[in-house]
């Protein structure tokens, strides 16, 4: 926990970044994702100017928000929106990247991809935080169907976690191409704007997925309210997770979810959104920003 020390230095640095940015807020907001109340006390400490959010500790706010646990969290954070004016209604999240960061994700497929492939993507790796992972030889098998439907394999994830793909790609019989840590965020986006499928635990990368609009398998967690986290209700996407539970048990690998599970999910996007260049092409248009990098 950060120290009153350790927050009134932060302050000073807030506080001087923004004079010299020339920045005067009307009100400063904090999500639904820090609702502890440190996160409250340092909106306090920065006294920049009202404060508006979700804090376990009300009294610290000037616009005390409840969490709504029947929402999900992207819902909660929108009704900050709805405090400064503007409309609370439900948004899917975006990344948008730049023509430089497309061509840089272009450049990476053509790489692997020089055939031009259907491409399925894969994520086999949580963050290491939560219990998210699953058997890596139930991900070889998957990936073993995907390669044999003449789908381009690659996995993505950090530069950190390359040897956990590289586990699970020698499992697969050395089938795909690993891009972990090649990407920024926004090139991340665009390259899975250019993929097909992506099959992944729920992990960062899932949610720039999501955010991407890309077709995706998503395997998650049995102990955690799906309503949260999960893209439910979208057209592109297939929860697969086992009935709610409460406990962790010791070695935990998402066991509830079969391989035949994910096969059949894959079938089915791979059914209701085909594989084409108008679609690849739709996905990328629709987050291709006018900004160009300074």
């Amino acid at each position: 926990m950060l120290s009153l020390r350790s927050l009134w230095c932060v302050r000073r640095a807030i506080r001087s970044e923004i004079r010299r940015l020339g920045f005067e807020p009307d009100l400063v907001l904090q999500d639904a994702s820090n609702r502890r109340g440190r996160f409250a006390l340092l909106a306090l400490i920065l006294t920049l100017a009202p404060t508006c959010g979700f804090a376990d500790i009300p009294e610290l706010y000037d616009l005390p928000l409840a969490y709504d646990p029947q929402r999900s969290l992207i819902d909660n954070n929108l009704r900050l929106a709805e405090e400064v004016g503007g409309s609370g209604q439900h948004l899917e999240p975006a990344v948008y990247f730049t023509q430089e960061e497309l061509q840089r994700a272009r450049s990476l497929l053509a790489e692997v991809n020089p055939d031009s492939r259907p491409i399925t993507a894969f994520v086999v790796q949580g963050s290491g935080g939560q219990r998210t992972a699953w058997h890596e030889d139930r991900f070889a098998e998957v990936i073993q169907f995907v390669d044999g439907l003449g789908h381009r394999v690659v996995y993505l994830g950090t530069d950190a976690e390359a040897a956990e793909i590289e586990r699970t790609r020698h499992a697969a019989g050395g089938r795909g191409q690993s891009l972990a840590g090649k990407t920024t965020v926004s090139e991340l986006a665009a390259l899975l704007c250019m993929c097909d499928l992506l099959i992944t635990v729920d992990t960062g990368t899932m949610h720039v997925g999501r955010a991407s609009g890309v077709p995706m398998v998503v395997l998650g967690p049995s102990w955690q309210r799906p309503l949260e986290w999960l893209p439910l209700g979208q057209p592109q996407a297939r929860i697969l997770r086992g009935p709610d539970r409460n406990d962790v048990p010791a070695g935990y690998r998402l066991d509830e979810i079969q391989v035949e599970d994910v096969i059949a999910a894959a079938r089915d996007l791979l059914a209701s959104h085909h594989p084409s260049s108008e679609a690849r092409a739709a996905r990328t248009s629709a987050r291709l920003s006018a900004t160009r990098e300074a």
